[in-house]
């Protein structure tokens, strides 16, 4: 016989492929976080050795530039001739020509500012300057400069895009009167193609290099020259995040020297997506002014992690495949399990069917029978009851005959009472089989249930197996036979249940208000009802759960060895339907108790009858 395969098994399969998949994922994620820490780390060590390379070359290149001019300044200041030196071609050509030179152009000024010469290099060799371009002037130390307050760099300054510093080397007289001052232009931009961007071809990433106010001074796009890292991009490109920059920028102010990882955008990218970045960052100070120095690099591209990402990707494609094939499989596997147990319902109940179809056979053969006997019962019956009808009348005439012989009359009575009993008991089978017509009257429950119990103590063995408690009584309409045949069917069951050392109590009471309420709602005709409660209390051994459905079915019956009919309950269920009442069973090892609920006649329950 095959069992409903339970899902619970189906539901613990997935539970543990989840939990193993779970696991997998934490180890993995596990691993790649420690793998993700580790590769920081070293990428962001790294990145410190490229950032002072870089410094490095920075500091060394600008001083250079500013140990050329020096030179020069020095050669002028032994020569007589000190604003005609500019015209000696052999010194300016060491000052533009040496290896390490990115001089481009010099000026000579005298004290006040005013422009008295100027060379530029160009293909064709060195070429005269007619004017000094305002734009030099921006540096904030250029006054300060010509007062031979200013030795070497200035403050940086911009034009549009480009970025700016200005060398200077005041000349002196044998006074020490300060007579002019030669002033380098170096135009950044060009400074970091030359000296530092080429410098960072193999590196992932580039260098940037910021002032004190945040303002980017060099860096591989020329927009972001003269923007702040923060507030300059947010007017350039105001939709994106900005929260790690601030956090950058805040540790960049108050640190001398650090490696962070942020998020950020890659700004020489046409397209702005966001990643994991690296900075190592040192502030250096060239001349007079104070710069951060920035080495950044992809955090992913640095590490590898790229790699890796893609194969945990994999990975876990893996897992969920497996996850997607162990549950399919699983759930196969239920699918045949049911199908097979859905087919054994099927013929379960294909058999049920057949059972239930052989029980109905059985019950209209069993009410075929009933009909039948019914039908003898009922032409048995009334052919007793002509017999009785002349037996009770030719009795009557002898009692009247023989007066004077009381011990005859007394066997008379006695003869005529139970040919009566006879009779009424016919009248009762032909009213209960429909042959004799109803009379139904208003009656007294409690006078009633007093007449039967009074007749019933005469037929029982022992006259105190009865007790009768009349609590309270009233009027219902009913048929005073139909009350006596229940409580006549219901003691004897009782009797026969119990034997004679039992009891059986019976009781006319009021019903309580729950009981009235659920009367009530029984049915539509109950709804303005109030009821009194008839119970037939016995103490014997109780019905057996088992067969407590089937009492009333007619024709069952446990009593097969001593001649029972099954028919005694059967009758007392037929009368409680036939007159609309209400019957309830309660049952116990210590006795069975029948509650029959009879609606009063629009009448409230009268005081206790004793």
């Amino acid at each position: 016989m095959y069992k409903k395969h339970s899902i619970k098994w189906l539901y613990l399969s997935f539970f543990i492929i989840l939990l193993l998949s779970i696991l997998g994922i934490i180890v993995t994620a596990t691993s790649y976080r420690n793998t993700h820490q580790h590769s920081l780390e070293m990428g962001l060590t790294q990145l410190d050795k490229v950032n002072d390379y870089v410094i490095k070359i920075l500091t060394l290149e600008l001083d250079a530039q500013t140990d050329l001019l020096n030179d020069l300044g020095k050669q002028m200041a032994t020569n007589k001739e000190r604003t005609q030196l500019l015209d000696d071609n052999q010194i300016l050509n060491k000052l533009f020509d040496a290896p390490t030179s990115i001089i481009r152009k010099i000026y000579l000024l005298n004290p006040d500012g005013k422009f008295l010469d100027g060379r530029k290099q160009s293909k064709n060799g060195l070429t005269t300057l007619d004017y000094l371009p305002e734009i030099y002037t921006k540096d904030s130390l250029f006054y300060k400069a010509l007062q031979g307050e200013v030795l070497g760099s200035g403050k940086e300054y911009f034009d549009d895009h480009s970025s700016y510093i200005n060398i200077y080397y005041p000349i002196v007289n044998d006074n020490q009167q300060i007579e002019s001052i030669l002033m380098v232009p170096i135009n950044l931009n060009q400074f970091f193609n030359e000296k530092i961007a080429q410098k960072e071809d193999s590196l992932q990433g580039y260098t940037m290099v910021k002032n004190e106010n945040m303002e980017v001074i060099m860096h591989p796009s020329t927009d972001q020259i003269g923007l702040s890292i923060v507030d300059g991009r947010k007017k350039e490109f105001p939709k994106l995040d900005y929260s790690d920059l601030e956090k950058l920028e805040q540790q960049q102010r108050t640190n001398d020297h650090g490696t962070v990882a942020y998020y950020s955008y890659w700004w020489t990218s046409k397209n702005l997506e966001k990643v994991l970045k690296m900075t190592a960052f040192q502030w250096i100070t060239i001349g007079e002014t104070r710069w951060i120095v920035a080495s950044n690099a992809d955090f992913r591209e640095v590490s590898g992690l790229k790699l890796q990402e893609s194969l945990i990707v994999i990975g876990l494609l893996a897992i969920l495949l497996a996850i997607i094939l162990s549950i399919l499989i699983n759930f196969r596997n239920y699918i045949r399990r049911n199908q097979a147990y859905q087919e054994n319902q099927r013929l379960l109940a294909i058999q049920e069917l057949q059972k239930e179809k052989h029980n109905v056979e059985k019950t209209l053969l069993q009410e075929s029978k009933l009909e039948t006997i019914g039908l003898l019962t009922t032409s048995i019956v009334h052919d007793m009851n002509n017999f009785l009808t002349p037996l009770i009348g030719n009795l009557q005439l002898l009692m009247d005959e023989h007066k004077d012989n009381p011990e005859l009359i007394e066997d008379l009575k006695e003869i005529y009472q139970a040919a009566q009993k006879g009779q009424k008991l016919s009248k009762n089978v032909l009213r209960f089989s429909k042959v004799a017509p109803e009379s139904k009257e208003t009656l007294d429950i409690g006078s009633v249930v007093s007449d039967a119990i009074s007749v019933m103590k005469l037929l029982l063995p022992n006259e105190d197996i009865i007790n009768l408690e009349i609590k309270t009584t009233g009027p219902a309409i009913f048929e005073k036979d139909d009350l006596q045949g229940i409580l006549y069917n219901l003691i004897i069951n009782a009797f026969q249940a119990m034997g004679s050392s039992g009891k059986i109590i019976v009781s006319v009471e009021k019903c309580t208000e729950s009981d009235i309420i659920n009367f009530q709602n029984y049915h539509s005709i109950y709804r303005n009802n109030k009821f009194l409660l008839l119970k037939i209390q016995d103490t014997g051994p109780g019905i057996p759960k088992e067969i407590e459905n089937k009492i009333f079915t007619p024709f069952f019956t446990t009593r097969t060895s001593d001649g029972g009919t099954g028919l005694g309950l059967f009758i007392v269920s037929s009368l409680i339907k036939k007159n609309n009442w209400l019957l309830k069973l309660e049952t116990s090892p210590k006795g069975s108790i029948f509650s029959i609920a009879i609606p009063l006649e629009n009448s409230d329950t009268k005081g206790a009858v004793t």
